[in-house]
């Protein structure tokens, strides 16, 4: 994998945006890399890679509306 955390977020159609942190191998064992973009569970998903934890909880803590989900 190409980055050490992932950000998986989940947008409903009804305006609310759920995520969580994944470690590479969450990420791989679900299919995912970084820039995924696809439909699961009713919804979109999209994941983005990064060097650590902190910067996706950065990254993360601006979305609008967003839950995030440990």
């Amino acid at each position: 994998m190409e980055y050490d955390f992932y950000a998986e977020q989940k947008y409903y159609g009804d305006g609310k945006v759920e995520a969580r942190v994944l470690t590479a191998g969450e990420a791989e064992s679900l299919g995912y890399e970084d820039g995924y973009k696809g439909k699961k569970d009713g919804c979109t998903v999209y994941v983005d890679g990064f060097y650590s934890e902190r910067a996706v909880r950065n990254f993360l803590s601006g979305l609008y509306n967003c839950i995030t989900v440990d």
